[in-house]
């Protein structure tokens, strides 16, 4: 079995979320006002957690998404995840997503875990292309990402985010390879070990 890779930035380390973190990911992970807005339920079960990190390890072994729990690299403590999916290799993108738990939202956590997950996908995986979608009505993130450097605002698609049972409009952002400026983001460490692609 390959070595898992992580990826130091700043505050935050990312890596995939072990069994051991399951208690960690459902304290957050069971706060509906994180899942609310995103596309993915409320935990309501340690298992719900279990089943996730279960999940992100098999896609990460058949290399069609990475899901990493993001860590304060000072307390060693998960405060979100951040991922690749959809990783699509003949076209050189991926899709990606960000949520913090609510007691660490504002912490500093959200800019050094983009710039980490950036780094993973374009220098690691050879992607060209990142694409970020967030519903119209999520004002907290769309504040966020439209303070990323480099990142370009392609527009609404409609109906793009289903949510129980409802449609909802959701800006299209992305963040091209050519336009990731190390200079304008904080410094990153990528430690893939013995890690085989």
């Amino acid at each position: 079995m390959s070595a898992l890779p992580r990826v130091l930035c700043d505050s935050v380390e990312l890596r995939l979320v072990t069994p051991r973190a399951a208690h960690q990911l459902f304290a957050l992970a069971r706060d509906p006002d994180v899942s609310r807005l995103l596309q993915w339920d409320a935990h309501e079960t340690v298992d719900d957690s279990l089943s996730y990190i279960h999940d992100a390890r098999s896609l990460w072994e058949r290399r069609v998404a990475w899901l990493p729990g993001i860590f304060d690299r000072e307390r060693g403590q998960l405060v979100g995840c951040v991922g690749l999916h959809g990783i699509d290799h003949a076209n050189a993108r991926a899709e990606s997503g960000t949520w913090i738990g609510v007691p660490y939202q504002g912490a500093g956590h959200y800019l050094p875990a983009k710039a980490a997950i950036a780094a993973f996908a374009f220098d690691v995986l050879g992607l060209r292309r990142l694409e970020f979608l967030v519903r119209v009505d999520n004002e907290r993130s769309l504040r966020a990402i439209r303070r990323l450097p480099g990142i370009r605002e392609e527009g609404v698609l409609g109906h793009r985010i289903m949510r129980e049972g409802m449609s909802h409009d959701a800006v299209m952002f992305a963040l091209l390879a050519d336009d990731f400026d190390r200079d304008e983001w904080p410094e990153i460490m990528v430690d893939l070990g013995n890690m085989s692609l």
